[in-house]
């Protein structure tokens, strides 16, 4: 669990969340639990994602992945752990009402209506890829959506939650955290040597993000800030 967790990656989710909750006019101690708990569901979810049965990657940020270091039993037990860990940390850290809105917000999020769904479509086009030779791209957007954006925009909508924003804001952000995760996606695959006809729509959608935040004014400068740094990246 540890080998996975503290292995390297830009945290992008969990900064999502705090500078969400900075947005709103909420404090980093506040934000802190949902944001740990969020950056381990996304552990999990790569820990599973590189299993043999699904993506089989050897490597994952220039290391061996955790089926690899540990053996496929380990790694599955380790995203289970981390999984059920994250939820942990919210129960025990937010209050009651807060927490139940948090839990439900991230369950739905990455179980059959987001993330868990984003998977399993994407495992059946990479068969169908394999006989067409084609890709769809409603069916990659939808993807991108469910894998991806889903997560993001639950991050900035927890970071909101853990604010006690008003729903307007609640809204805006989580709007923002689907532009953002969908950008994203498209420039991730543009650097992995995919994608490259959907790379024309990663500015209309960083357009969008943008003005997502016009009602935050100055507050929203750190998420503003994201939106430069992740459209920019090389890697």
């Amino acid at each position: 669990m540890r080998y996975s967790v503290f292995s390297g990656g830009k945290r992008v989710r969990p900064i999502l969340t705090i500078e969400s909750s900075k947005a709103c006019g909420g404090n980093f101690k506040d934000a802190l639990p949902a944001a740990c708990a969020i950056e381990l569901v996304h552990t999990y979810s790569l820990i599973h994602d590189d299993l043999p049965a699904m993506d089989n990657d050897d490597f994952r940020r220039g290391k061996p992945t955790c089926h690899k270091a540990f053996g496929e039993a380990n790694a599955i037990l380790a995203g289970d752990a981390l999984l059920t860990l994250a939820f942990n940390i919210i129960a025990s850290n937010s209050k009651p009402a807060v927490g139940m809105k948090i839990i439900r917000e991230l369950s739905d999020a990455i179980g059959a209506n987001g993330m868990v769904a984003g998977q399993a479509l994407d495992l059946e086009s990479q068969v169908k890829r394999s006989i067409n030779k084609g890709q769809d791209r409603a069916m990659a957007k939808k993807i991108d959506l469910l894998k991806t954006a889903r997560l993001f925009s639950a991050a900035a909508k927890i970071g909101a939650l853990t604010a006690g924003a008003q729903s307007n804001k609640i809204r805006a952000l989580e709007q923002f955290g689907l532009d953002l995760g969908l950008s994203f996606q498209i420039v991730d695959d543009y650097l992995d040597g995919e994608g490259r006809m959907r790379r024309k729509s990663t500015a209309s959608l960083i357009e969008k993000a943008k003005n997502d935040l016009n009602i935050f004014g100055r507050s929203a400068k750190g998420l503003r800030d994201m939106i430069e740094c992740l459209s920019r990246r090389k890697r």
